[in-house]
Formats: structure tokens, C-alpha cells, sequence
């Protein structure tokens, strides 16, 4: 007897291998790609190191510096009266920073109100000093209209100047808002201000003046008397 003949084996379907690549998708994707090229971390990046704008720039201090070297060889007098002007300067532009600063929220009594006014101290103690800002006509000698005719003059130059020298420390060119907020306010601070000085110092000088014109009628009279004896 015949052995049954044996039963055909059964046929391959197709569903075995688009199951494995269905199942295993990263796998397909990564051999038809070719490895993965690893992510570069930021640790790994170069890192630069830009400027930041309103960075602080001491060239208030070489400004001051150049200042106190170039009236170092007057009288005290006149020291005390430049020194008198230039305080009320600074202060005029620092009460100008801290009222911008407080306008936009920003604290006052802080480091930053001092870096905002750096530029503009800069600028109006050199034209200041180049334009006759502490001379015999911002002390009031000539009356206290050519001491706000100095003033305006230092104000007409130093102020765009300080600008000009934001721009360069900050990086960017500040807006045309900022331009006439910073020209009308420190316009009216500093101008008020020399001209309430001017009229105070020439006050003084002339009441000084009067003293001297005045005298004591002894005084020739010792005058004469020393002379005699020197003689």
C-alpha cells in the first residue's frame, strides 16, 4: 500500500513583513536615512557675547577727571564758585535721569539712574567748559541774561552730544520721543538753574563791592600812619 502523499505547505502571505515594518517604523526610517547625525547641545554651541544696550561706559568719570585737572590751577575762589556750577549740573541731569526712570516704572535710587545721566554729563562738561559754560558770564559777573545766553549755548551742544554718545555706548539710535523729551527737560533744569545761581553769586559779589567801596575812614589814616614808620 501507497503511502498518502503529503499535504503542500502553506503559502507566504505578505502581511508577516508589512507587519514588522509597520511594527518597527523607526527601524525602516533609520536604515533608508543612514545613521542619525547627533543634535549639537547648546552647552556645545559657541556662545557669543553681545553688548548689551545701556551697558555702563565710565566716560563720566574721564570727563570729570579732565575737568578737575583743567580748573585745578585757579584761586580757590574761583574753584569754589566752577566746583558750585558744576555740582548743580550734575544734579540737574540726575534729577532728569531719575524722572525718566520713575516715569517708565523703574526704580530710582539705583545704579542705573547714574548710568542713564553718564552720556550727558559727559557731553555738557566739555561744551561746558569749551564754550564759556563756567567763565565770567555763567557766575553772573555780566548780569543773568549772558549767563542763560552761556547756558544755552553749552545746552545747544552738550546735550546732542550726550545723545550722540548713548547712542554709541547702547548700540542703537535712540528715538525722536526720547530726543525732544531729553532736549526740552534738560533745557528748562539746567537754564533755571544758571540762572538762579548767576543771580545769587552776583548778589554776593556786588554786596562785597559795596563793602569795599565803603571802607572805614581809619583806614587811610593807618594807611598813612604805616608808611610813616616803614619810612
Amino acid at each position: 500500500a501507497r503511502a498518502p502523499p503529503a499535504p503542500p505547505p502553506p503559502p507566504r502571505t505578505p502581511s508577516s513583513s508589512a507587519s514588522a515594518t509597520t511594527a518597527c517604523p523607526s527601524r525602516a526610517s533609520s536604515r533608508s536615512r543612514g545613521p542619525a547625525r547627533p543634535t549639537p547641545s547648546p552647552s556645545s554651541s559657541p556662545t557669543r557675547n553681545p553688548r548689551t544696550p545701556g551697558a555702563p561706559f565710565p566716560i563720566c568719570i574721564y570727563a570729570c577727571l579732565w575737568f578737575s585737572r583743567s580748573v585745578r590751577s585757579l584761586i580757590p575762589c574761583v574753584r569754589r564758585k566752577i566746583g558750585l556750577l558744576a555740582g548743580g549740573d550734575l544734579l540737574c541731569l540726575l534729577i532728569f535721569s531719575a524722572i525718566g526712570r520713575l516715569s517708565h516704572g523703574l526704580p530710582v535710587l539705583d545704579a542705573e539712574t547714574f548710568k542713564t545721566a553718564d552720556p550727558f554729563i559727559a557731553g555738557w562738561l566739555l561744551s561746558a567748559y569749551l564754550l564759556g559754560g563756567f567763565g565770567d558770564d555763567a557766575k553772573g559777573s555780566n548780569g543773568v541774561g549772558n549767563a542763560v545766553t552761556v547756558a544755552a549755548k553749552s545746552w545747544a551742544v552738550g546735550i546732542p552730544l550726550g545723545i550722540a554718545i548713548r547712542s554709541v555706548t547702547a548700540g542703537h539710535i535712540p528715538q525722536i520721543p526720547f530726543v525732544l523729551v531729553a532736549m526740552g527737560s534738560t533745557g528748562v533744569l539746567l537754564t533755571a538753574w544758571r540762572a538762579l545761581i548767576s543771580q545769587v553769586l552776583s548778589a554776593g559779589q556786588s554786596k562785597k563791592d559795596d563793602v569795599y567801596r565803603k571802607g572805614n575812614p581809619f583806614e587811610l589814616f593807618e594807611l598813612l600812619t604805616s608808611l610813616v614808620r616803614r619810612w
